[in-house]
Parts: structure tokens; sequence; C-alpha cells
């Protein structure tokens, strides 16, 4: 503003590149990059350029990158029908807690509890398996939520049959079935 017509982006602090770092008659349309992985703060300056026999000036800018939310709803697993699904899920990065979605059967103690315990329900048990979604539920802000997946194989019941009982002479034998 005032009388520069242009200025100069640089970075004073922090990890990243900007889009161009040429003086521009709009100083508007640069970009910065954050370094992949980068999170923490960055200090960025525009200098305006020497305009007759004015001084340059210049004003700072900081931009805090928060890192990316992260997600793991943990590995598939296969239990027998009359089990429950140990979760085993973790999140990250800016995320400090995820909800569980998905599945018609029960979360013990709740769905916000990353390593609950899942009860299958009668319907999930007859298909022989659910699919349950992490989902993070931070940060709010700029960053989106991120989710996953995970399949769980439910065997059925294992059943066992010994026969009825019986009654022989000694030295006598019997058929088992």
């Amino acid at each position: 503003g005032g009388g520069a017509t242009s200025g100069t982006w640089t970075i004073v602090s922090g990890g990243g590149t900007l889009g161009h770092t040429v003086s521009t008659t709009n100083p508007d349309t640069v970009s910065y990059i954050p370094t992949a992985g980068f999170s923490g703060t960055i200090t960025l300056r525009l200098t305006t350029d020497l305009v007759g026999t004015c001084d340059a000036v210049s004003a700072t800018k900081t931009i805090t990158v928060s890192p990316a939310p992260t997600v793991d709803a943990g590995l598939a697993q296969t239990i027998c029908a009359d089990d429950s699904v140990a979760l085993a899920g973790t999140v990250g990065g800016s995320a400090t807690s995820g909800t569980w979605s998905g599945g018609t059967g029960t979360f013990n103690p709740d769905n916000t509890t990353l390593n609950a315990y899942y009860i299958p329900s009668a319907a999930e048990i007859a298909a022989g398996t659910v699919t349950l979604t992490l989902t993070t539920d931070d940060p709010p802000g700029l960053c989106t939520a991120v989710s996953e997946d995970v399949q769980f194989t439910i065997d059925p019941t294992v059943i066992v049959e010994a026969g009825l009982n019986d009654t022989i002479c000694q030295g006598s034998s019997v058929v088992l079935a």
C-alpha cells in the first residue's frame, strides 16, 4: 500500500518453500508450501520494494501448521460367534479422540473408547462378518477428519455332541458316536 507497488515474501523461520520469491506486483498471489511432515510455526516476511526516496518497509505473518490427523483401526481379526472383539484403534497427529461406527452390535463401554470391546449382533453372526470404521473426532478447524475400516470375521460357534450315556457290563465294549 501507500507508494509501494510491489513486494517480496521471504521465509524468516520454519520449513517450506514459497511458490515464487521474485518481486511481484501482486504479492497476494504467492503461495507457501510447508516442508513435508513439518508441523510448528513459520514466520514469513513481506518487504516492499524501494519506491523513489522512501525506505522499504516490511511486515511479518505467522502461520501455525498442525500435524495432519492420523487413524489406525487395528488389524482384522477372526473371532468365534460367542466372543467379543477387542478393538485396538489409535489416533495421532493433531487428533486426540475418535469414534467407532458401523455394525449393529454393541460397544462396551461405548463407541468413543478406542480400545473398547465390540459384541456382534445376531445378524452379524449369521452373516459371518462385520466392518467397523474408526473416525477422528478432531482437530477442529482446517484439518479434516480421517477414518479407516477394519473387518472382522465371525466363525460359527463350535458345537460338540458326545451322544447318550450308556451302561455296559464289565469286559464289554461300547461304540462311541
